[in-house]
């Protein structure tokens, strides 16, 4: 988890301890900014984001130097955003004015190796099939001020994953509409939206039993399935109707495993079925 102190406010008092001393045992990146410097704005958020995403892997040191002459003079600045690698009490590399993301992304990467996005990190277990470890670091992130982008979508969407549905939908509606729209926001969405047909399963798979060729029958337990949780079988229904009749009501089997995708997200079995979904389409 990102603490605070990856972005931290230098002064000159503090330069020698947050910087100089802190760089012998953690690269500290110092942005050297002004008030009144319009490319500094722009630049800012951009090395915030990277410090919040790389995970402690370097401190972000901010220095007004309108506030802190001293420092300015002493790095020779001429202009603003002065921007400065420290490693070993020393600086090894840096820019001068806003550089665009993949730039900064390049001289940090050279020094410090690649970054690893700690979401994509988290997400990682729902993969291997441990969405309760996913949504424990999901919640760490989300839980950071400010936010770590989308970790409030996808918590919401891992809440309902595992069956906390109460829970899951509190967290939906506390979004922004933004992450509403993103991509683990309307997969929250659609688990909602699977977890409200929530049914009696018994007269469904009864229904599929007396007859195994009624692919509405098949739709319809495929979804119940998928309601009570049970992805894989879920899936499973839904492409066994889709083999029987992939044109059935306009292409109702093909549109219910998509709409099962979106919702799942990084399921296992989502892979599995995504493939068995473009082998009959072919």
């Amino acid at each position: 988890m990102t603490t605070a102190s990856s972005i931290v406010d230098v002064t000159t008092e503090t330069f020698v301890q947050e910087v100089v001393e802190r760089s012998r045992t953690t690269p500290v990146l110092v942005d050297l900014w002004a008030t009144w410097c319009a490319p500094c704005k722009t630049l800012g958020p951009v090395l915030e984001k990277l410090a919040r995403e790389m995970n402690g892997k370097f401190i972000l040191a901010k220095i007004d130097i309108d506030a802190n002459p001293e420092i300015a003079d002493a790095f020779q600045v001429q202009s603003v955003p002065t921007v400065l690698l420290m490693k070993g009490g020393k600086p090894v590399d840096g820019f001068t004015g806003a550089q665009p993301e993949k730039k900064v992304r390049e001289l940090l990467e050279k020094h410090l190796g690649p970054s690893i996005d700690p979401l994509e990190a988290a997400i990682e277990h729902e993969k291997s099939g441990e969405p309760a470890i996913a949504l424990m670091h999901v919640a760490e992130l989300a839980d950071q001020d400010p936010p770590y982008p989308l970790a409030r979508a996808h918590r919401a969407r891992l809440l309902l994953a595992i069956g906390e549905t109460e829970d899951g939908r509190a967290e939906y509606d506390a979004l922004p509409d933004d992450e509403k729209d993103s991509e683990p926001g309307r997969a929250a969405k659609g688990l909602l939206t699977l977890q409200a047909n929530k049914t009696d399963l018994a007269p469904l798979e009864a229904a599929v039993k007396k007859n195994p060729d009624d692919v509405k029958s098949r739709i319809a337990y495929g979804r119940g399935l998928l309601a009570d949780g049970k992805n894989t079988d879920g899936l499973e229904q839904l492409y066994q109707a889709a083999k029987l009749d992939l044109r059935f009501n306009e292409s109702e089997p093909r549109k219910a495993m998509v709409e099962a995708f979106e919702a799942l997200g990084a399921d296992p079995s989502v892979a599995e079925y995504r493939r068995k979904l473009s082998i009959l389409l072919c």
